[in-house]
């Protein structure tokens, strides 16, 4: 990472100037009025031994330095005297455009029904009057043993409303017909959308940092023949991705870039995949690629600690600057799981990130005046949440019944909090003060965002008539 060297024709770096103030030098006495020998030994906070003439001279020539500017050494507490500037616009002029919560988070039971991978449906009475309600539980049609596909085969599904309801059938398929598909196989049914959501805030060039989580929803349906169900040419593929990415006076990372897939051919012919792949800093963390014959459930964590930085030169007036390096550390994760069915596939994927600003002085900076750094910055800190799955609930020669669900949440914390560096004076001096913090240059200082909530969810339940290309059924009523 290139080092950075800031100079006050800067246009990020500011002076916060007040009128000058009449240099008056500090004497070689205490604070008492007496008299000191300029040989007398002085022992720095950094444990350097020089004489009391050395520290008063450099006191000085910093002192007359802060006057020019409308400083001094003399007042105790911290005055700001200069700050790079990230402009508004780039912090609270991002806040009203963020992604929007459209409710309070999902926890425990609440989440795992509604991305549960089996849905209760409700049975529509053929007597309008009848009062017991009933239910018929839906799952991946894989799962269905041979009994429950022939129950299932008994109803047929219809949405009303925005809701799914089942109905038992009418009437019953001849069983001496012989149905024969004609003509080509082609696709009843398409289904292929992306959703993504980002937050960044900052300025590449002083202090930025970015989260942004998307998931991919694809089906594509066939006709299904009961005859040949291994000739099924369905297909199913959600997939995860999460990148989060920061940037200090103009050095850019890429902190991290995860993806995770999860594809369900139902054609058993076809393997099923499942491909995950984390890197950070444009190196591969962990990449899995693997091929499943019939079905496959898979979850894990990969993370690893992050602390990059780099020098930095910044004024904190005319002829006095900081010298140190300023970095980034903590911890960069993903979070991902996933199952994969003939007939399903869902995926979980969630960018994890607790990531702080830092900065240290260098040894140059401390020397004789002494200085150092202070504040606390989260650079950001928390994750994106992001869980989808698409395929089919049931499948017979009528009727092709298509499920999909998404959920996206957040709870993040971006660029909250300030860091600065200061001088410092401290005893054993001529001033008798002990020790504190007149003058300070501010990095940066933001109240910071704050988000957590649901920022996106649906489910949906599609019946689909598998008729366009096989004869009609024969019926009989019953």
């Amino acid at each position: 990472m290139a080092p950075v060297k800031i100079t006050t024709a800067n246009s990020k770096w500011k002076a916060v100037s007040k009128p000058k103030i009449t240099f008056a030098p500090f004497k070689l006495e205490d604070k008492n009025g007496k008299a000191i020998s300029p040989s007398k030994k002085v022992t720095l906070k950094n444990g350097k031994i020089i004489t009391a003439q050395q520290f008063v001279n450099r006191a000085n020539e910093v002192e007359k330095k802060l006057n020019a500017k409308g400083y001094t050494l003399r007042k105790t507490h911290e005055q700001l005297v200069s700050k790079t500037i990230t402009k508004s616009r780039y912090l609270d002029g991002r806040v009203t455009t963020a992604p929007k919560a459209i409710s309070p988070l999902k926890k425990g039971n609440s989440l795992k029904k509604f991305m549960s991978l089996q849905k209760r449906v409700k049975i529509a009475s053929l007597k309008p009057f009848k009062k017991n309600v009933q239910f018929i539980t839906l799952k991946p049609y894989s799962l269905y043993s041979d009994r429950e596909k022939n129950e299932i085969n008994n109803y047929v599904f219809s949405n009303s409303k925005g809701l799914v309801m089942t109905k038992k059938r009418k009437t019953r398929l001849r069983t001496n017909v012989t149905r024969r598909p004609y003509g080509n196989l082609v696709e009843i049914y398409k289904f292929d959308k992306t959703i993504s959501k980002s937050w960044n805030f900052g300025d590449p060039s002083t202090f930025q940092a970015g989260i942004e989580g998307s998931i991919r929803r694809y089906a594509k349906i066939y006709p299904f023949d009961p005859e040949n169900p291994e000739k099924n040419k369905s297909e199913f593929k959600v997939s995860a991705n999460g990148k989060a990415w920061g940037s200090l006076f103009g050095n850019q990372m890429e902190l991290i870039d995860a993806f995770s897939e999860f594809y369900a051919p139902s054609d058993v012919t076809k393997k099923m995949t499942a491909k995950v792949r984390v890197k950070t800093l444009g190196t591969t963390l962990f990449n899995l690629n693997k091929e499943y014959p019939q079905s496959a459930q898979t979850s894990n964590i990969k993370a690893k600690r992050f602390d990059k930085s780099f020098p930095i030169e910044v004024p904190i007036i005319a002829g006095i600057d900081f010298k140190g390096v300023i970095g980034i550390k903590g911890e960069i994760g993903f979070q991902y799981g996933g199952r994969i069915l003939r007939t399903f596939a869902s995926a979980y994927g969630s960018p994890l990130v607790n990531l702080t600003g830092y900065a240290e002085a260098g040894v140059e900076f401390l020397n004789l005046i002494g200085g150092g750094v202070g504040g606390e910055l989260t650079f950001i800190k928390g994750q994106v949440d992001l869980q989808a799955y698409t395929g089919i609930w049931s499948q017979n020669s009528e009727q092709i019944v298509f499920g999909m669900n998404y959920f996206i949440d957040a709870k993040l914390e971006i660029l909250s909090g300030s860091l600065y560096a200061y001088l410092e004076v401290c005893d054993p001096s001529p001033f008798g003060l002990g020790c504190y913090r007149p003058v300070k240059h501010e990095f940066f200082n933001w109240k910071g965002f704050s988000f957590k909530g649901i920022i996106a969810e649906k489910q949906l339940i599609i019946p689909l008539a598998n008729i366009a290309k096989y004869e009609a059924p024969v019926r009989y009523g019953r």
